[in-house]
């Protein structure tokens, strides 16, 4: 398969994650998380039950087969670049004020703190949120998709991350996130990917990556790092869940040890989901990764898919009808780009 199908792939793999984790989002403690989500299907789960939100309070949202908040957040970016075919910070500054304050989802504090910044006369990239959470893959994987194999691929992502995180935290990851996606799609394996990456990677990265690269099963090692995080309060009610979050460096290294250690799409969501916590930011950026590099998330998760609203007609339509649209789009738009490269 040549790089457009493994962009094709990511994209797919990005949304059919996010989906198949909501159900379950946010449940923090591994045992209620094997309790609720059990058995040899985690994925799915109905009624969906995650925690703080819900289809009651944010009718139209939120039932099984639809997107988590972040999902949601992540439609709207992969619409938004199909549809202009490049990333410019301020018309996607304008265009995310526009999104966001039609959005009748649960606005997270990174959109809620950049909407008051944008209400407040600031200008991209002030306007962006001093957040340093896993929102920037949401961001990260359709601009990689988009700009994948040419020279401004980085440059462009960091744009995007910092429209609506201006934190030097989150671009951070959220380029290694890229690079690592890029490589799989122009074809590297796993193993070389985060090789390749690791060996490239910032100072502030390596403890990441040795992390990463951990023999022990996901929800052991968020233990293991929850440890170290709260070494200081052993007492805390977060002792054991602190690394679960959305918080980065942790929620970067779940899913690149996911990418080390299992050999399928299904059964690296799986075992995130089983991992519990903030299972949707992680399934984003691994769904993308593992699909272009091991293939799409399977039909029938796919066909579970339900209905989202359109980020720009904020009409229902089906799922899968959109993410097609969006992966024709951007894998036009980036043939396009790359051919543009190889004549200049």
């Amino acid at each position: 398969m040549g790089s457009l199908g493994r962009i094709r792939n990511a994209i797919f793999g990005a949304f059919a994650g996010d989906a198949a984790c909501m159900t379950t989002h946010w449940i923090y403690d591994p045992k209620e998380m094997a309790s609720v989500a059990g058995g040899e299907e985690p994925e799915f789960k109905t009624p969906a039950s995650p925690r703080f939100y819900s289809a009651s309070e944010f009718p139209g949202h939120y039932e099984t087969g639809s997107f988590s908040p972040y999902g949601e957040q992540l439609l709207f970016v992969a619409q938004y670049v199909a549809k202009a075919g490049e990333v410019e910070g301020e018309a996607m500054t304008e265009a995310m004020r526009d999104w966001a304050t039609a959005y009748t989802g649960r606005k997270d504090h990174a959109t809620q703190a950049f909407l008051a910044n944008v209400a407040n006369g600031l200008k991209f990239p002030e306007s962006g949120a001093d957040d340093n959470q896993a929102h920037c893959f949401l961001k990260a994987v359709p601009v990689t998709c988009l700009y994948a194999g040419t020279p401004e691929r980085r440059d462009k992502v960091e744009e995007a991350i910092r429209v609506h995180q201006n934190n030097d935290e989150a671009v951070r990851f959220g380029l290694l996130a890229s690079d690592l996606l890029e490589r799989v799609i122009l074809g590297d394996s796993l193993e070389e990917a985060v090789g390749y990456v690791e060996a490239r990677a910032p100072p502030e990265a390596a403890k990441a990556f040795d992390d990463a690269r951990s023999k022990l099963p996901l929800s052991d090692l968020l233990t293991k790092l929850s440890n170290e995080i709260m070494k200081d309060k052993p007492d805390s009610p977060f002792y054991n869940l602190a690394a679960r979050s959305c918080a980065l460096p942790s929620a970067f290294v779940a899913p690149v040890h996911e990418l080390l250690n299992q050999d399928s799409y299904v059964s690296a969501m799986r075992e995130n989901i089983l991992a519990a916590g903030d299972t949707c930011s992680r399934a984003i950026f691994l769904g993308a990764v593992v699909a272009a590099a091991r293939g799409p998330p399977p039909q029938a998760w796919v066909d579970k898919l339900t209905t989202a609203k359109d980020s720009f007609t904020h009409k229902p339509a089906p799922i899968a009808d959109l993410v097609a649209d969006i992966a024709d789009k951007i894998v036009a738009h980036n043939e396009k780009k790359n051919m543009k490269t190889t004549c200049d």
